[in-house]
């Protein structure tokens, strides 16, 4: 049995029986999953010396307490203390001497995985002489740093590569990919897969075999596993050339815009404990990382935050859900809500919408039975939960209704009046009304209805199924219930979640219209279309606005403009130009329409030497190229422009919250994650700095670069949007 007055509160142990097998139980106190922190480091090099000291133990598992997971990696929170390379050096160093412990301990120990084992929580599993897992959807295993900015700085950039291979080991590193528990059995990640029932048996069992002397179970490699090995990874030239392509790919995904991917690259070719540590020390500083740990903070905050008057409210249990509209992205909720369990009906005009949603699921299920994520009959028990008609049958249960349809503000009307009047015959009380509308307000499409309290805006982001964030919009009138109940099944999706106030294009398509807009003052002053994309890209926006445009739809952007101009005045004023006007005379809505700003053949680009082409119709509409690029400043047009208006949006309340505008912006938008979002990257330039070159934008361009007045007053005062260490 365990002696408790021998133990620190995180950690317990169980001495062995007859099988001679001790266990470290991991169960930190007071927290729903384990994390790695400092303090917890030496009590664990302490409690393997007094268990090696006593000798009863002839081999170790080492386990979680907690039913979520294993160890959710290392307590992020202490490094943003950290303000000189010393410090950071020291603190992966004892990470390392830790590992280092465990792994050179002088009996066997097994590692019982169940759950997240993210991190440091692999590190420690990398440093046992073997591992089990549970077959369970719930076990991930990924070396996640990179996502912060960060390397594995505990041992995991030599161990990993030892055990599964350099390509395998920085696939892991540079994506910080989930690897469940079958896929990580092949890789030779883990040396047994188990039930979740049997898991401590199994990893007991493998312990004493182990104490005994005998031998982890060998990984099956494959006749071209192996070669591919020995050619790439057996020999000086092949590692040198599987590192270069590594390198090419990480220039060509990140820009070079990321330390993180390249000095991992760094330090696995090196594979010394002193390049890893420098190596962290190094990236710890710099503000790529500090803005992507910004945006780690913001996430865990915000999963606190149900919105406004929601604090002792439980949300209602949801699971039937009805479709307004099936079309892409009608079909791509349906199928991210019966993924999670959840039963859709679907209504659209005419039985072909229908049938296109429900081969839109059948697609998206069979690629993930392909990608081992489950089998078959998963597969055809997730479609099953989706149907669909013209017709209101099957909506009578529905515990929530959502809408998506396109932008017309009577049409939402009626379809909240139809679902009304039914519901008044069938039930007590409507179902919720979620409007997936990007800018009509809520307000106005709950103007005529019965129960006000009930619509809510849930905007959702194209493709649903990769798209992470979800804007809940409400009202005066919404009742905390409600939002509460949306919000859990924004969640339930496995969606980031911001909620938000109501106004014309809320926050997310309010913050980016300026943006939109400028890209096209820019486009008339003579600037080439794809110098003002390319000026986006290198600071770190996913794809450039002219680019964005086409992909959205030019007829959609354009509708939305026009409710952002009425409602905003100089700030979203458009260019005079015809230019729109032409665009709808011809069909040229973008990507979908084989026309738009670029050329498109069956729905994809055109490319010449790797570049997209501009449609020779459109450069006799604009005067692309007649202005010598200037990428920085184009750049700094388009972020400003970004920026002031989502300060705007916190001014008037619409965000209650800085972090909700950082998180939205970069999940929602694209804005570049390295600066964390617009508040943040005002945080960092200088409040006063911002204000500055908005006022001279507005020198230059006009009043719709006014700096917001908070701004101003920030800058006045001096005052930031984060303390330091309070982000």
């Amino acid at each position: 049995m365990s002696d408790a007055s021998n133990e620190s509160s995180s950690l317990r142990y169980e001495a062995p029986s007859s099988d001679g097998v001790g266990i470290v139980w991991l169960d930190i106190p007071g927290a729903k999953v384990n994390t790695l922190t400092l303090e917890l480091l030496p009590e664990f090099g302490a409690l393997m010396d007094r268990i090696l000291k006593e000798g009863t133990a002839k081999s170790l598992v080492i386990a979680s307490g907690k039913p979520a997971g294993f160890v959710a990696g290392a307590n992020i929170d202490v490094l943003d203390t950290i303000d000189t390379l010393e410090r950071g050096i020291e603190i992966s160093k004892q990470g390392q001497a830790a590992m280092d412990r465990l792994a050179n301990a002088p009996i066997p120990t097994v590692a019982a995985i169940h759950g997240d084992c993210l991190g440091g929580g692999l590190e420690l599993a990398l440093a046992c002489t073997a591992r089990v897992a549970s077959q369970s959807d719930k076990t991930k295993l990924a070396l996640p740093e990179v996502m912060l900015g960060l390397l594995p700085g505990a041992g995991g950039t030599q161990r990993l590569p030892k055990l599964i291979g350099i390509q395998s080991a920085l696939d892991m590193m540079l994506t910080g990919r989930n690897i469940r528990a079958q896929k990580a059995l092949k890789m030779g990640l883990v040396d047994r897969v188990v039930p979740p029932n049997m898991l401590l048996k199994a990893a007991r069992d493998m312990a004493a075999h182990l104490a005994k002397g005998g031998a982890k179970p060998a990984r099956k490699q494959s006749m071209k596993e192996g070669l591919s090995s020995f050619a790439l990874e057996g020999n000086p030239l092949g590692r040198k050339m599987l590192f270069s392509m590594a390198r090419k790919t990480v220039m060509k995904q990140s820009k070079g815009l990321y330390p993180a991917p390249l000095k991992i690259l760094d330090v696995v070719a090196e594979g010394t404990a002193e390049a890893e540590a420098n190596g962290f020390g190094e990236l710890l500083l710099t503000p790529e990382s500090n803005g992507l740990r910004h945006l780690f903070h913001c996430i865990t905050a915000l999963k606190k935050d149900n919105g406004p008057g929601t604090e002792n409210v439980e949300p209602l249990p949801v699971g039937h859900v009805g479709m307004l509209g099936a079309g892409l992205m009608g079909a791509g909720i349906a199928t991210v809500l019966a993924d999670k369990g959840v039963t859709v009906r679907l209504k659209d005009r005419d039985m072909d919408g229908i049938l296109r949603a429900l081969d839109h699921s059948r697609q998206y299920f069979r690629k993930a039975v392909k990608r081992k994520r489950y089998r078959s009959c998963g597969a055809r028990e997730r479609i099953e939960r989706i149907s669909g008609g013209t017709d209101y049958a099957g909506f009578g249960q529905a515990d929530i209704v959502i809408e998506a349809v396109f932008e017309d503000l009577n049409l939402k009307r009626q379809m909240v009046a139809d679902i009304e009047d039914r519901s008044d015959r069938e039930r007590p009380h409507p179902p919720i009304f979620a409007s997936n509308t990007s800018s009509l307000p809520i307000a106005d499409i709950a103007r005529d209805a019965k129960y006000p309290d009930r619509v809510i805006g849930m905007h959702f982001f194209s493709p649903v199924e990769k798209m992470p964030l979800v804007e809940i919009i409400v009202t005066d009138q919404t009742d905390p219930v409600v939002t509460a109940t949306t919000v859990a099944v924004a969640r339930k999706m496995g969606k980031h979640v911001i909620v938000v106030g109501d106004c014309p294009g809320f926050y997310t398509t309010r913050a980016l219209a300026p943006y939109m807009i400028e890209s096209m003052f820019l486009a008339l002053e003579g600037y080439a279309l794809p110098d003002i994309d390319a000026a986006a890209m290198s600071v770190g926006f996913p794809v450039g606005p002219i680019t964005l445009m086409d992909e959205v739809g030019i007829d959609v952007g354009a509708k939305v403009i026009k409710i952002m101009k009425e409602s905003y005045g100089e700030r979203m004023e458009f260019p005079e130009s015809d230019l729109v006007d032409v665009f709808m005379a011809e069909g040229r809505l973008g990507r979908k329409a084989n026309k738009g700003f670029y050329v498109y053949e069956k729905g994809k680009s055109k490319l010449v030497k790797g570049q997209k082409v501009v449609d020779p119709k459109v450069l006799s509409l604009v005067p692309s190229g007649t202005k010598t690029a200037d990428r920085p400043k184009i750049a700094e047009r388009l972020v400003l422009a970004l920026v002031n208006e989502a300060a705007w949006c916190l001014h008037e309340g619409i965000l209650r919250e800085p972090r909700a505008g950082d998180l939205g912006a970069v999940m929602g938008i694209g804005f570049p994650p390295m600066e964390g979002g617009p508040f943040r990257y005002c945080d960092r330039i200088g409040i006063q700095t911002v204000v500055q070159r908005l006022e001279t934008l507005a020198q230059e361009n006009g009043r719709r670069y006014a700096p917001c007045p908070m701004l101003k007053t920030r800058a006045e005062t001096g005052a930031v949007f984060y303390s330091k260490g309070k982000d």
